[in-house]
């Protein structure tokens, strides 16, 4: 991808080759409102996001699998909770280098290296819990290798579409991401439930692996079809790494959605993390229960998929957080007293709801805030915001849960989460890049 400084693209080079534009956010206006299937009708952008689902519903088999092997292996019940850290560690160290290669070089080849560690790391982990070589550290070890090489691809990914689909489109398409992988997220923790109450979690993990297969071949396909061509850098990554922080703390927009971001994300882990020793000490079930908790997160956020259209047009930003987030309170503080799975089950999709709504809106308004040129490195910037929340999160509920019980943990979440409203009180910088409607807010 050749950058014009100007911002001009000439046309010869759109077909095959597309140039990166300077492009200003904008000022006023609401969040632009194109068909949220248009993106489809793209067949490069309809041959990833089908290979990404694949690679999402692997995403999903292998969260259900080394959880719930942890849950058989692990000496205290804070590891469990640590598998959930393991996850959310690696964007911390390693999406801010997949950023500055989003920016520097052709995306699809950071793309295909992080998928090709992912595969690698699957099979590994397949072999050794095979064998019974399985232990708690290792498979933490080896669930932060594995998504360490999701945490590359995170930027790389999310930079490739604006190399598909011109830019009115791109609120669309993170939803339609959305959309998938909550497809994943619905379906994939019960299918993962079902391979391991049937073949073990050796079979899950191994099915993750074949699933990150179709991504890594359309990829390779698309290189071979078309160029994309990189400006020249001449600074270092280290130079590249302070110049996207530095261009973060300029941007308010882009600041106001990561703090809410990492604010929200630190108490609603508290769910994610400690979801399977709700399934297993609270309600009694096995990994099938799991997985149905798991899908009923997924479910909702299918829901909040077909109404987010309205409520960011109808709601505003900042009722629109807010709704997310009573949403995810309300799911976190019934999980708290709740022993009935039929009153857990539709209090977790208002949860998934929730989730979905707040998490694709975050990343459209860092998305659209964000210039072309720094666009890989503010996208990796926000992970570190969201991934961070998620990982300091995590270790603090898994030692609350050892040091009192489950229950205290997920009610001192849903607290935190209650008092976050606080932040949705007032107009923040966000509004300013994405007025709403007068008669709205």
């Amino acid at each position: 991808m050749a950058a014009d400084e100007a911002g001009v693209d000439s046309p010869s080079h759109r077909t095959r080759t597309r140039r990166s534009q300077i492009v200003q956010p904008p000022t006023s206006g609401t969040l632009p409102r194109p068909s949220l299937l248009g993106p489809l009708a793209n067949p490069t952008y309809r041959g990833i996001w089908i290979a990404t689902l694949f690679s999402n519903f692997g995403v999903w088999i292998q969260s259900v699998a080394a959880a719930w092997a942890m849950t058989s292996i692990a000496p205290t019940v804070d590891f469990v909770a640590w598998v959930q850290a393991a996850t959310s560690l690696p964007p911390l160290f390693f999406t801010i280098l997949g950023g500055v290669l989003a920016d520097r070089v052709d995306q699809r080849l950071v793309f295909l290296v992080a998928q090709s560690i992912v595969l690698v790391v699957a099979l590994t982990l397949s072999g050794l819990q095979f064998f019974g070589l399985m232990t708690p550290w290792l498979l933490l070890a080896l669930t932060f290798g594995l998504d360490s090489g999701s945490a590359l691809r995170y930027p790389a990914y999310q930079t490739t579409i604006g190399e598909i689909l011109p830019r009115e489109m791109i609120p669309s398409a993170l939803v339609l991401s959305s959309i998938g992988w909550n497809i994943a997220r619905a379906t994939g923790p019960a299918l993962g439930g079902l391979i391991i109450a049937l073949w073990g979690v050796p079979a899950a993990f191994a099915v993750n692996a074949v699933l990150n297969t179709y991504i890594i071949f359309v990829l390779v396909r698309w290189r071979r079809r078309a160029k994309i061509v990189k400006p020249k850098r001449t600074g270092s990554i280290a130079a590249e790494v302070r110049g996207g922080f530095a261009y973060v703390a300029s941007a308010p927009a882009i600041r106001a959605a990561m703090f809410r971001c990492f604010v929200f994300t630190l108490f609603a882990s508290a769910v994610w993390s400690l979801l399977p020793l709700v399934a297993k000490n609270q309600v009694g079930g096995g990994p099938s229960t799991y997985g149905v908790m798991l899908g009923a997160l997924g479910g909702g956020a299918l829901v909040g998929a077909a109404v987010i259209g309205w409520m960011r047009h109808n709601l505003g930003l900042r009722r629109l957080f807010a709704v997310a987030t009573g949403c995810f309170c309300i799911a976190t503080a019934v999980l708290a007293v709740a022993q009935s799975l039929w009153l857990i089950v539709p209090l977790l999709a208002l949860g998934g709801l929730g989730w979905m709504v707040a998490m694709s809106t975050f990343n459209v308004v860092v998305q659209m805030a964000a210039h072309e040129t720094y666009k890989g490195r503010a996208i990796s910037v926000y992970y570190v915001a969201l991934f961070g929340g998620l990982a300091l999160g995590s270790w603090i509920w898994g030692h609350v849960a050892e040091q009192i019980d489950v229950r205290a943990g997920l009610a001192v979440a849903a607290c935190g989460l209650a008092v976050s409203l606080l932040l949705y009180r007032r107009p923040s910088r966000m509004d300013l890049h994405f007025a709403v409607p007068a008669d709205a807010d």
